[in-house]
């Protein structure tokens, strides 16, 4: 029996973005409420705002694409995601308020549920039929690290280095 090539170049570079999107939001979420206090003086509700604003970016972004992934193009979507994505990661080292960082971290949710639905969609299409349970599994797992990895990171920079 010819068994169908499941851990395939793509299906490695798509579940590592997975894993770097996955591992950047947690990194970030655990430090984001008190780096706020601590660079913009901001209230506990605000802090909570910072962090929370996010998620709904994320939604939206997931909401947004899904109707239009297809008409747009799997690896285009991706790639237009990821860039924006790095384009607001990079936005965070630019301090101009907590008005800016709370836009930027709208925005930077947007992207994450663009680029994450694109490689849940580019995954599925990758994997072979007959190994699809085994391949969303791994696929998965991706994710699953970077929970783990992403908020001890996150905790042992802000302990060790500066924002």
């Amino acid at each position: 029996m010819d068994k169908q090539k499941l851990w395939t170049k793509d299906f490695i570079i798509v579940s590592s973005i997975n894993f770097f999107l996955t591992f950047i939001f947690y990194l970030l979420v655990v430090i984001m409420a008190v780096y706020a206090v601590d660079e913009y003086g901001a209230s506990t509700s605000q802090a909570g705002l910072v962090t929370g604003i996010f998620i709904v970016g994320t939604l939206i972004g997931r909401l947004f694409i899904g109707r239009y992934i297809d008409l747009i193009g799997r690896k285009k979507t991706l790639f237009i995601g990821l860039v924006l994505f790095l384009i607001t990661t990079c936005l965070y080292f630019v301090h101009a308020g907590i008005t800016f960082l709370l836009i930027n971290r709208f925005i930077h949710g947007i992207t994450l549920g663009i680029a994450s639905t694109a490689t849940g969609t580019i995954v599925a299409q990758i994997i072979p039929p007959k190994r699809r349970g085994e391949g969303i599994g791994y696929f998965s797992m991706s994710a699953t690290l970077a929970t783990a990895i992403g908020p001890f990171i996150g905790l042992f920079m802000s302990q060790h280095t500066s924002y």
